[in-house]
């Protein structure tokens, strides 16, 4: 039997066909606001095998219009809350969720305005920004490229 033929036979989606419906799961599943690891048909490292391997199949440009989306449909919710839009909307647990998935930062008016440091005191607040969408994409790109990933005993998410 070829190598070709053995390959496909442990492929998870052997098929261009069956990698791009994976995709298009994928694509909409992160749109829709949720996170990768929560994915039910495949796990991180599975995903991030088939990106690699596969980039005509799972375009990086198409991943990251679906986290500019997933990240969309989040902030949505928050302007709808934040307007009273939304019945019990907990703002609470909203601004950690972004805080969580979208790196934003609490920043008191001092770090916010730079008014007790120079440029370095500027580059760190900078750092403190929300990340834009280009930044969150390149981001679960990241996430998707990783390797030898180990995690935190806290069930943070945070790698160590």
């Amino acid at each position: 039997m070829s190598e070709q033929g053995r390959e496909d036979r442990v492929l998870k989606w052997p098929t261009v066909t069956a990698r791009q419906k994976a995709c298009k799961d994928l694509c909409a599943h992160i749109a829709a606001g949720y996170s990768i690891e929560c994915f039910p048909d495949a796990d991180r490292k599975t995903i991030r095998y088939y990106a690699e391997q596969f980039p005509e199949d799972f375009p990086p440009e198409r991943l990251e219009e679906a986290a500019r989306r997933g990240l969309l449909e989040w902030e949505k919710i928050g302007k709808e809350g934040a307007r009273g839009d939304l019945v019990k909307f907990n703002a609470t647990a909203w601004t950690f969720n972004m805080k969580n998935r979208a790196g934003w930062r609490d920043r008191s008016e001092v770090e916010a305005w730079g008014v007790l440091g120079g440029a370095d005191e500027a580059a760190k607040i900078e750092k403190l920004k929300p990340r834009s969408s280009a930044e969150i994409a390149l981001g679960v790109m990241a996430l998707l490229t990783r390797e030898g990933i180990t995690r935190n005993d806290d069930s943070s998410g945070h790698v160590d």
